[in-house]
């Protein structure tokens, strides 16, 4: 059996290559789309996608709390019980596809109103809203649930290389059906047909490595109640992160039409990217977080704590004054102008992100310590409040409506009740230091935004050549503020050694013995 380490290793290559496909052709796609089919087809597919990922929300937790439950049967090799968790997960997927096929279908007479205007006159909108449907629906029959098998023996890479293999085939395919044949249809069938052969793919790769786990046996009472409750934890956990996107989307069509959906989520994939390295980043330090919880005391975990967050706020700053100055010049090359929102919406995106981003620390170490049932008020609350803060909002503001509400949530409900959840009862310590440090950071933050955006608007070259300038600047300027600014922060003292202890064994000898010698 390979170790942690090369599984972790093998799992990070896996993510960040499907990560790159995931990132890079969908914007190719968007911007083919745009220039071929309009606005409108955009706005199409972003609405059904969040409506489906709505219905989604019936499987929330349980995957994670299956894989969650395998791995001290893995680890001591009792077949009984993974086969017993195999049968039972399986059995679930089929309750909840026939669930969100049921609800899905219910939903068909009420699509026209959830759009604010006409859909595309050349095509049916319920054609493409049931292949939506079926393509979410098709894997909990087929062999979604074998990829819990993959996720608990560390051995994720295989189910991303099988996607991402599928994945590329099926973007270039789709490029083709929309750029020379400008059909929408083949574009969307294409997804279910992938879908498909994805799930066999994989179902085949399980039985190959792991031919003695199969669906058989009964799991005891008490598994099932300590499923249960980590179920619920879970679902309710992850119903605000979920929901906000899907709140937006779909509360953007109803009241403003599915052009100016587009347009913000435009705007919204181009944030998504950036967020995706620090959902990279927390997918490979979650385990060593988790490992340390276990293993080490609460005061050096907190003293690490402190550390990251510096770290996640640097990382934060230096991107959110790299969208203030290069996200318009950016959206004007890639979309046109008349795809543009004005720049105030820009600034609510720079601060959507920031907030997001620094919320991000405090769920990582929330979900390597477990926090999920003692956390499960908080969703509930938050989704519920965006929701109606989008509603009321979105008539007021329009667009910038929708933004502010999720600012609003994350900032009021998200980052203050998680911190609580985390140092009430796991760090058993004041909040005080991290508001302390949170105000600097944001300080910092705000300061070389600031001054990168002014510097960056003395430019006046468009284009490509604009924009590399301009993106020279953002790499430099803002990271000389930042790293004077945390200088006099404290526990950034914790986050150079953070860093150092992350870097190549070679590299960490060389830096030591130049340290050395400077000594002498």
């Amino acid at each position: 059996m390979a170790s942690r380490t090369v599984n972790s290793t093998r799992n990070m290559i896996a993510g960040v290559v499907n990560k790159l496909i995931t990132i890079i052709f969908p914007f190719i796609i968007r911007t083919v789309i745009n220039n071929n089919l309009g606005a409108e087809y955009l706005g199409l597919s972003s609405l059904f996608k969040s409506i489906l990922t709505m219905l989604s929300l019936a499987e929330l937790g349980i995957s994670s709390a299956i894989v969650f439950s395998m791995y001290k049967p893995i680890a001591n090799g009792d077949k009984q019980e993974i086969n017993a968790l195999y049968r039972f997960y399986k059995i679930i997927y089929r309750v909840i596809g026939t669930v969100i096929m049921g609800v899905g279908l219910l939903l068909v007479p009420f699509l026209p109103k959830l759009m604010n205007g006409t859909a595309p006159a050349d095509i049916n909108i319920y054609y493409i809203y049931l292949i939506y449907l079926l393509n979410t629906a098709i894997s909990y029959f087929l062999s979604a649930y074998k990829e819990s098998i993959l996720v608990a023996h560390q051995r994720t890479d295989i189910s991303l290389n099988i996607i991402s293999v599928c994945y590329l085939a099926m973007y270039v395919l789709q490029i083709i059906a929309v750029a020379v044949f400008k059909n929408y249809y083949v574009y969307s069938a294409l997804i279910l047909v992938i879908t498909v052969i994805i799930n066999v793919i994989r179902s085949s790769v399980v039985k190959y490595y792991y031919p003695d786990i199969k669906c058989e046996g009964e799991l005891s009472d008490k598994s099932k109640a300590e499923l249960k409750k980590k179920i619920l934890g879970l679902v309710v956990y992850k119903i605000s992160e979920v929901c906000r996107n899907s709140f937006d989307s779909i509360i953007l069509s109803t009241f403003l039409g599915l052009i100016v959906l587009a347009k913000y989520q435009n705007y919204y994939y181009i944030m998504t990217a950036v967020v995706s390295v620090f959902t990279l980043i927390s997918n490979a330090i979650i385990a060593s977080i988790g490992n340390s919880i276990a293993t080490e005391t609460r005061e050096k975990n907190q003293r690490d704590f402190n550390g990251i967050l510096l770290l996640y706020g640097w990382l934060a700053s230096w991107c959110t004054c790299c969208l203030a100055s290069l996200y318009q010049p950016f959206m004007k090359i890639w979309m046109g102008e008349s795809n543009m929102f004005e720049y105030e919406i820009v600034i609510l995106f720079c601060i959507y992100f920031f907030t997001l981003s620094i919320a991000n620390i405090c769920f990582t170490y929330r979900q390597a310590a477990g926090l999920w049932w003692e956390d499960r008020y908080r969703p509930v609350i938050e989704a519920l409040t965006n929701l109606l803060l989008n509603i009321a909002l979105v008539q007021v503001m329009g667009a910038a409506g929708i933004l502010v509400s999720t600012i609003i949530t994350i900032a009021v409900l998200n980052i203050p009740l998680s911190i609580r959840v985390l140092y009430k009862n796991y760090f058993q310590e004041s909040t005080k230091l991290y508001w302390i440090n949170l105000i600097k950071i944001t300080f910092v933050g705000i300061l070389a935004c600031v001054i990168c955006v002014m510097c960056c608007s003395i430019i006046k070259l468009g284009g490509l050549v604009g924009l590399l300038i301009k993106g020279i600047i953002c790499l430099i300027l803002p990271n000389i503020i930042l790293c004077i600014g945390y200088l006099h922060i404290r526990d950034f003292t914790r986050s150079r050694e953070i860093v150092f202890n992350m870097l190549p064994g070679r590299v960490k000898s060389i830096i030591t013995k130049r340290k050395n010698d400077e000594c002498y």
